[in-house]
């Protein structure tokens, strides 16, 4: 995978796994998470090339959420949210919705496909699912940055990790 086509995946990444809490007094909700994927796309020719996003984020009962995600190479990104609102993250094309007390979800818009990240915490438990799904009518995953794109198999989730504290 040339640097640009992992840099937008790890991009993609870093603003969904955002979707997860960590934080400061007055928080209803903090934790640590962290996602590793494996990539494989036909053009350019990439075949399983790991990637690993971590970060924190803090959901407040005020209802206002805030996302720190370290993506590698493209060093750390924050997404705000708000109960009942969507926020844009850089470049239009990721959003934060606030899910209740306890959760977020966040979504990547691609032009075949969305990634979502649904993370919950509650009490000592914290979860995340990660999904990718194809827009009616597409076969092939398309990530594009810095104006390349690659053309990829559906990214494999290999190992999510959610840690409140």
């Amino acid at each position: 995978m040339n640097p640009i086509s992992r840099a937008s995946l790890c991009l993609a990444l870093s603003l969904l796994c955002a979707s997860c809490f960590a934080g400061t007094a007055f928080a209803q909700a903090r934790a640590q998470f962290a996602v590793d994927v494996v990539a494989t796309c036909q053009k350019p020719v990439m075949k399983d090339l790991p990637i690993h996003v971590e970060g924190t984020g803090i959901l407040r009962t005020d209802g206002s959420a805030r996302l720190d995600v370290d993506g590698g190479v493209l060093g750390r990104t924050r997404v705000q949210g708000q109960l009942g609102q969507t926020a844009a993250a850089p470049g239009g094309s990721t959003s934060l919705h606030v899910a209740g007390r306890s959760g977020l979800r966040a979504t990547r818009d691609y032009p075949n496909h969305q990634m979502i990240i649904d993370l919950k915490v509650s009490g000592k438990e914290c979860t995340v699912v990660v999904r990718n799904v194809l827009k009616p009518g597409k076969r092939e995953y398309i990530f594009t940055s810095g104006g390349v794109t690659a053309y990829c198999q559906q990214p494999r989730i290999e190992r999510t990790a959610c840690q409140p504290f």
